[in-house]
């Protein structure tokens, strides 16, 4: 099993060095002159001069080979440069807003769990009934539904209309828990459902797999109980399609919280990463693209290491 771990490592370890140099020109190729975007409301850009030294400040007169080999070196100790905008580090503003982030990742995984798991219990356990026509529907409207009109849709009803929950911004747990919980229900449902339709899906179809077995078939003749069935014989055979899901659905809510973020004014990385995107910010954008693939390269690393766990065959390949 270590050497199965230390080779998908390995293949993650490889993958993140491609990324990052993909990054780092791909954010070198955005239109626009980022200095000049940076600047021009705060000085006179028919200053050359100006313009030129505050280039030459951030490194960007250098080619790009010695610009990335510069880039390695400070990022590997902690120095990520600073946002063009505002000259605030990157690196604190990382900190800053990764814990709110995270915060909605969890609950986002709680609502995907919460909803997509049952859903497809049921419907397997009721096939082709109209309960299973029914939550077959429900899951089909929580993948096919965009995220921005749903976020509008749920902030029109639940703020507006009912004043149940505050319509955005962010509370820290830290100064207020009630309030924090009111602030991010609705961003985390918003991400958790497109994720619970895909989730009720496949454990639906992969619980109906295994149930067609003999030995489910052998388990229910003996007198077992259905859900000492499900939970003792059929869950572990499910699960590794299923756990698929969950990895692609972890590495998706990072780029669904650019989206939800925005919507609900969350000043998390997502948000920071739009904002950087539009003021051509690329200190930023870099660290957020490369967030973004660190969280699905650690999600499928999960995923596959748990893999080797579900099933032993998988560790020989």
């Amino acid at each position: 099993m270590a050497a199965y771990v230390a080779r998908r490592l390995a293949y993650a370890l490889l993958i993140l060095a491609v990324i990052t140099m993909l990054v780092f020109v791909v954010v070198r190729l955005i239109p626009g002159d980022p200095i000049r975007a940076a600047m021009q409301q705060n000085v006179d850009l028919s200053d050359r001069r100006i313009v030129e030294e505050t280039r030459a400040r951030f490194g960007l007169d250098r080619p790009i080979p010695i610009q990335f080999a510069i880039w390695l070196r400070d990022f590997a100790t902690g120095d990520w440069g600073r946002s063009l905008q505002t000259g605030e580090p990157v690196l604190e503003m990382f900190r800053r807003r990764l814990p709110i982030t995270l915060e909605l990742f969890v609950g986002a995984t709680v609502w995907a769990w919460a909803i997509g798991l049952p859903l497809g219990v049921l419907g397997a356990l009721r096939r082709n009934s109209a309960l299973d026509v029914a939550l077959t529907a429900v899951a089909i409207g929580g993948v096919s539904v965009p995220a921005f009109w749903e976020g509008i849709l749920l902030i029109y009803l639940l703020a507006v209309t009912t004043h149940l929950l505050p319509p955005s911004g962010f509370v820290p747990l830290t100064d207020d828990p009630w309030m924090n919980l009111a602030s991010i229900l609705m961003p985390t449902f918003v991400i958790g459902t497109h994720s619970a339709g895909f989730l009720a899906r496949y454990v639906r179809s992969s619980l109906l797999e295994v149930f067609g077995q003999d030995y489910i078939r052998t388990a229910r003749a003996k007198g077992l109980a259905e859900p000492a069935v499900v939970s003792k014989h059929a869950a572990r055979a499910a699960a590794i399609p299923v756990v698929t899901v969950i990895g692609l659905a972890w590495g998706q809510f990072m780029a669904g919280s650019f989206i939800v973020e925005y919507v609900f004014a969350v000043p998390g990385l997502g948000r920071m990463g739009v904002d950087a995107i539009f003021a051509k910010d690329f200190p930023v954008i870099q660290i957020t693209l490369m967030a973004v693939a660190v969280n699905v390269l650690l999600a499928n690393l999960v995923v596959d290491v748990a893999y080797g766990f579900l099933d032993p065959r998988v560790r020989v390949r």
